[in-house]
């Protein structure tokens, strides 16, 4: 992954939506309400070298942005930008453009450079409440696109959540997995960061963040991915639309409140990360 290139743009705070290759942001500089970046998962340098799978999804997640950013905000126009002189990852800027003045949580905003080329210099200045609602809102309406009904009647959930390190991938990990998906039609997986698993557990893990995530993003049973950066599920719940939470029976009366039903499994017995660590050998060093 094109990590120097998503970090200046504040990933994985700032996702809206990861695809197979590439990730939607919010743009940390807002030059005009609503604008994204795009960028490409893929370890390439310049356009022409995209693989043609990352070309042709390319087509259908402009297809959702632009679903998404008329619906929410009526733009006129989008200019999508592909600069890539200090930062080389494949990625652009997208821009909405607006003739009139846009409104957003009681607050208007202003295109202040239609209908002339966008300054990215230019800065709406958010403050935190409204950046922080405009990430909410985007992640709400992307996890919504051709989010019809669930298909199977029969499953007790439409879409479920469940999370962890996923530090040495292993068959109880698997387990929960399968079992989630069978229970929902929709499983949204949260892996912890780096940071986060520094922060909980006092170690960095074993496995670096971006190689687990491409792990669970490869897994049948998991229909989306999320960087997993603090422990407020309720979030996870409101941004997402989740109806159901799994997680490990030894969290019956612990897992903090949320607002939805949760589904406890048991562990799989004799399996565990810290296990296959000790048989390994494998001590990381305490940040």
């Amino acid at each position: 992954m094109p990590q120097t290139t998503l970090k200046k743009f504040g990933y994985p705070e700032s996702l809206i939506k990861t695809y197979q290759h590439w990730h939607v942001l919010l743009r940390p500089g807002q030059p005009t309400i609503g604008s994204l970046i795009l960028i490409c998962k893929e370890e390439v340098h310049s356009y022409a070298e995209l693989s043609a799978q990352a070309a042709q999804e390319q087509h259908a997640i402009i297809k959702d942005i632009e679903t998404v950013l008329k619906k929410r905000f009526d733009y006129a126009k989008i200019n999508y930008l592909m600069l890539m002189m200090i930062d080389p990852a494949v990625h652009f800027h997208v821009i909405p453009r607006y003739q009139h003045s846009v409104s957003f949580c009681d607050k208007y905003f202003d295109d202040k450079y239609w209908p002339s080329a966008p300054d990215l210099s230019h800065n709406l200045a958010l403050e935190t409440i409204y950046r922080q609602e405009l990430l909410a809102t985007l992640k709400a309406d992307f996890s919504q696109l051709n989010d019809s009904e669930p298909t199977n009647t029969a499953k007790k959930f439409h879409r479920a959540y469940t999370s962890g390190c996923f530090d040495i991938f292993h068959q109880g990990h698997l387990n929960i997995l399968k079992k989630t998906k069978e229970l929902c039609d929709y499983l949204v997986v949260g892996v912890s960061t780096d940071e986060l698993i520094i922060k909980s557990k006092g170690r960095p893990p074993v496995i670096p963040f971006e190689e687990r995530i491409s792990i669970l993003e490869a897994n049948r049973y998991v229909d989306e991915v999320i960087p997993q950066i603090d422990k407020d599920k309720q979030r996870i719940v409101d941004d997402y639309k989740i109806d159901a939470i799994s997680v490990g029976s030894d969290w019956k009366g612990k897992y903090p409140p949320v607002t939805c039903d949760m589904i406890y499994f048991d562990y799989t017995p004799n399996v565990s990360s810290t296990v296959l660590k000790q048989k390994l050998n494998i001590t990381p060093t305490k940040a």
